[in-house]
């Protein structure tokens, strides 16, 4: 599925998913400003993110599997490299297959324990996030949460009512500041114009902080502004 995308958030970069939820033998969905990905790894762990299409017959990589470091389509088995270039086709062994043949490849990178993915060339680096990237403090990732509301919508909802909540990159990050031995910080990755998922972290002082307590506090703390804040919107 692709949709119309406004220019300026093309380059854009935006958190699609956790590093370790895109393993390296299997192909991964998620979508970003309506566009379906698939996320997968090569051979030296390098995640690829192209859009969720082969160009032969138009069937879902999703479909696909992982083939010695290549994905394979899931309908006739076309084989592509992490370049994206068409690498065999089952149906004719002994052709080399044209370099016109290529998968739509989009820009991705891995930063702060998350996949980030830019539907365009990339304006900027990915955005700093600092309690996840000071090598001081220890970082756990608790859950992504999906509503279905447009993450404009849910990062404002979210500062109306937590005015301890720093915003940056276009209030897409939110870092709270309610003291420095613990802070929740919230990435959103905009899906649909009405639906949005959010990752949520947590960043500790503590070397070896409890992460299941920590997990749970800030799980159950997010699902009741979830609540609040899809209440409030469908009122």
């Amino acid at each position: 599925m692709n949709i119309l995308i406004e220019s300026k958030r093309l380059g854009t970069w935006s958190p699609v998913m956790a590093s370790a939820h895109v393993p390296v033998d299997q192909v991964t969905l998620a979508v970003l400003h309506g566009q379906e990905l698939a996320l997968w790894r090569n051979k030296q762990g390098t995640v690829q993110a192209w859009e969720n299409r082969c160009p032969h017959r138009g069937t879902r990589f999703t479909l696909g599997r992982i083939i010695d470091g290549e994905l394979s389509c899931g309908y006739h088995g076309w084989r592509f490299a992490s370049s994206g270039k068409c690498t065999a086709i089952p149906a004719h062994p002994n052709m080399t297959p044209p370099k016109t043949i290529c998968a739509n490849a989009y820009s991705v990178t891995e930063r702060f324990g998350m996949v980030w993915v830019a539907l365009g060339t990339p304006d900027e680096d990915v955005p700093a996030v600092g309690p996840l990237a000071d090598s001081d403090r220890h970082a756990v990732f608790c859950r992504s949460f999906t509503i279905y509301r447009s993450a404009e919508e849910v990062s404002h909802q979210v500062l109306q009512r937590r005015t301890d909540y720093l915003a940056i990159h276009g209030n897409s990050i939110l870092i709270e500041e309610n003291g420095p031995a613990v802070q929740s910080i919230l990435l959103f990755q905009p899906m649909t114009a009405e639906k949005c998922v959010v990752h949520l972290w947590v960043s500790c002082t503590k070397p070896k902080p409890d992460e299941a307590a920590l997990k749970r506090k800030y799980i159950e703390q997010f699902k009741r502004l979830r609540q609040e804040i899809e209440l409030r919107t469908a009122a």
